[in-house]
Formats: C-alpha cells, sequence, structure tokens
C-alpha cells in the first residue's frame, strides 16, 4: 500500500519487509518528483514501476499537476504517457 507523509515530502511502498519511497518538493501547486530510491533486495521485481504508478495514481486522484524531474520516473513516464494523464509531465 502507498502511504503518503506530506511532511517529509515522500510517498513510501512496503513491500517485503522493504521500503522504496518517492521523495518530492511543491512549488507552484506542482509537485516535483525528486527522486525514486527501490532498496537493492528489491531491484528486478517491478517495484520502483509499481510505486511511481501508486504515485501517479494518487496524484491524479488528487487533482494535483506533477513535473517527473527524477531519471528513472522519466524514463517510465516516456515509455508510458498515460502514467501522467491529469498532469503535465
Amino acid at each position: 500500500m502507498l502511504k503518503h507523509h506530506p511532511q517529509n515530502h515522500q510517498f513510501t511502498l512496503d513491500w517485503n519487509g522493504h521500503t522504496a519511497w518517492i521523495d518530492y518538493d511543491v512549488r507552484d501547486n506542482t509537485w516535483y518528483l525528486l527522486h525514486a530510491e527501490v532498496p537493492a533486495a528489491l531491484r528486478g521485481q517491478g517495484v520502483g514501476q509499481v510505486l511511481v504508478e501508486k504515485t501517479y495514481a494518487h496524484l491524479r486522484e488528487h487533482g494535483i499537476q506533477s513535473v517527473p524531474v527524477c531519471s528513472y520516473i522519466q524514463a517510465l513516464v516516456k515509455r508510458n504517457p498515460s502514467l501522467v494523464t491529469g498532469a503535465s509531465a
């Protein structure tokens, strides 16, 4: 389950005893997705993609405009532009 921690400007996803996360910053009502991190034990399992998909679902659900700054997030958005439907990429 995706968790939002607004006080830390972070989304987290717990997976098999590990936590992956996305850090963001907010400027002028736009959320900048700065960095996605997946622990080494989870890499190669699609956890990063799930994290990004769930984060964008949250952003769309709340009508939040966003910009992917992280190169990993940018690559996922480029391969799947529908992730950001309703948000600017």
